[in-house]
């Protein structure tokens, strides 16, 4: 069985808005961040882009 392997210098719990900004401030000095959330799960490729690309949100 293979061993999922991860490797951060912060995990944050939450990626609400106080989770969301510690994760992008902490990313910003340049650590490794893993954020946690229990909701659904987003792909990369289904993050938007452009606000543009919001609109799927809506």
């Amino acid at each position: 069985m293979a061993a999922n392997k991860f490797d951060y210098d912060v995990v944050v719990v939450g990626s609400g808005f106080g989770g969301s900004v510690a994760a992008l401030r902490a990313t910003e000095k340049g650590y490794k961040v893993g954020v946690l959330e229990a909701g659904k799960r987003w792909p990369d490729e289904t993050i938007p882009k452009t606000s543009w690309d919001l609109r799927k949100f809506a």
